[in-house]
């Protein structure tokens, strides 16, 4: 658990990294776009939004209760 802890860190440092360098010559258009990896934050808190809300309304209105009893197989 503690490499992929350390993995994660390294891979989101190279990330940022690699964005600062190649976003120096990009003419930003808008005020957050100076930003450094505002995307890649923006992205990632999207993505995270995406995947829990998608979870929340699943068990909120597809998932059935389990039944207890009765003759299951």
């Amino acid at each position: 658990m503690k490499r992929l802890g350390i993995a994660a860190g390294v891979t989101a440092i190279a990330t940022v990294a690699a964005e600062v360098a190649l976003r120096a010559h990009a003419h930003p258009v808008l005020p957050w776009h100076e930003v450094p990896a505002f995307d890649l934050v923006y992205g990632l808190a999207g993505c995270a939004l995406i995947v829990y809300g998608s979870k929340a309304l699943g068990r909120a209105f597809v998932q059935r209760p389990e039944e207890r009893g009765g003759d299951a197989p």
